[in-house]
């Protein structure tokens, strides 16, 4: 049963309702203080999430947001993991949290450098159809996972192993590597050995974490689910084939871990108060002018693994709408509401015409989407907004009344509640709103 205010709630999952990039991060480091697991279900370095504290900003890459204030942080079957650049991020963690326990997944899959290069052949190959790929190696991860050529965690503490898979991989691929230094038998046998010596590094942390996970339950220990990307990004549910190589909605929560999602008590959908987007793709709502480039430096809206600037938007709630089903959401939490507040004028998308008509779902066929029509609510901007309303937990009734407008007629218009608010990079910039 779903409690008020998330208050009491042994399990929970943050997921992305819009294009990735809504601030899961700063929610997920939120909420941890009150878990003691942070687990991480899908994706790679793809996802970048950007946490403020007292001792720095931190930017995760592969280990889940929480990792500095819970007990333990696990990464899951359902990711693919660069061991490489896991060592780094785990050295710059244990010196803030040095008491957490890390589990990795034996089962999730490797990415290779060979990976790398093999996500730039195939962007180019695409022309017309590039989706923007952040050329972490992703897609083509996945894609050796499910040919079952794909080199797991498990597999990289033996050496053997490892060089016999990437000759395996090699050969499926080598049309598009051919005029590439992986091509050279001295290459493939260097990076071998650089996936063994790291999996000798980070042999403790590896385990079944299915059984891990369940373990934890059993011992009474709450849970916390953060997801990667957002729904429009999901490869079946999302703007295909404009989207991630990994299932993103709260229903890959069981996939990726092996946890029932019968089992999880809440899942709080997190969306800026306006929409960003990294890459090729839809995007109903977008701004072109120079007021796109007054937001996007207002709210730094320039990609954390990438560093390429963000495409902006206005708010769309019929993506919302349709994010909010998919992924079952108990509550939302609003992102960047600072941000937006300093423009004049606030614009909201309401509805969508389809050839003049109101229609009442989101195209995802790529000639129907262009023809769609936003239709709008403005608001007007409410300004800066008090650095005295920090803390856990607020009373709407302290912020801008104009702010409180814009969230009641989100929370009217979606049927959701609005449990939480980011306002600023700092950690206590997030609050949980009581109503």
């Amino acid at each position: 049963m779903v409690t008020p205010n998330g208050e009491g709630d042994r399990t929970a999952a943050v997921v992305g309702l819009q294009f990735g990039d809504e601030g899961k991060g700063k929610i997920t480091d939120y909420l941890s203080g009150s878990y003691d697991v942070v687990v991480r279900f899908n994706g790679g370095t793809n996802a970048g999430h950007t946490v403020v504290t007292d001792d720095g900003t931190f930017k995760f890459h592969l280990l889940p947001s929480g990792s500095l204030r819970t007990s333990y942080v696990v990464l899951g079957s359902g990711m693919v993991i660069d061991p490489i650049s896991l060592i780094p991020e785990i050295e710059i963690v244990k010196k803030v949290n040095p008491a957490l326990k890390i589990i990795v997944s034996r089962n999730a899959h490797v990415v290779t450098k060979m990976h790398r290069q093999l996500d730039v052949e195939e962007e180019k190959i695409r022309s017309s159809l590039m989706i923007g790929t952040t050329a972490q190696g992703i897609g083509p991860t996945y894609e050796d996972k499910y040919a079952r050529t794909g080199i797991r965690m498990g597999d990289i503490t033996n050496f053997n192993v490892v060089k016999e898979k990437i000759e395996t991989m090699y050969r499926m691929h080598s049309n598009l590597l051919s005029g590439t230094e992986f091509s050279q038998p001295e290459k493939r046998n260097e990076m071998a050995q650089a996936l063994y010596d790291a999996g000798l590094k980070i042999k403790e942390y590896l385990d079944y974490t299915e059984m891990a996970i369940d373990r934890l339950y059993s011992q009474g220990k709450r849970i916390l689910f953060e997801g990667a990307q957002g729904v429009f990004l999901d490869p079946d549910f999302g703007f295909y084939p404009f989207v991630t190589s990994s299932n993103t909605i709260s229903a890959s929560i069981y996939t990726g871990t092996g946890f029932s999602l019968r089992k999880v008590n809440r899942i709080i959908g997190v969306a800026k108060a306006y929409v960003s987007k990294v890459g090729e793709g839809p995007f109903p709502t977008e701004i072109t002018d120079d007021l796109a480039k007054q937001l996007r430096d207002l709210g730094g809206e320039y990609g954390t693994t990438t560093g390429r600037p963000r495409r902006v938007g206005w708010l769309d709630l019929p993506m919302l709408r349709y994010a909010v089903r998919i992924d079952d959401v108990d509550e939302l939490a609003i992102t960047k509401v600072d941000t937006l507040g300093m423009l004049d004028r606030v614009k909201v998308c309401k509805q969508y015409l389809l050839d003049g008509r109101p229609i009442d779902y989101v195209p995802r066929d790529m000639e129907t989407i262009k023809r769609i029509e936003p239709v709008y609510e403005e608001f007007d901007g409410w300004g800066s907004i008090s650095d005295s309303i920090s803390g856990r937990k607020i009373s709407i009734d302290q912020l801008p009344p104009k702010l409180v407008k814009y969230i009641k007629f989100i929370e009217d218009q979606l049927g959701k509640p609005v449990g939480i608010i980011s306002m600023g990079k700092e950690r206590n910039r997030t609050v949980r709103i009581i109503k």
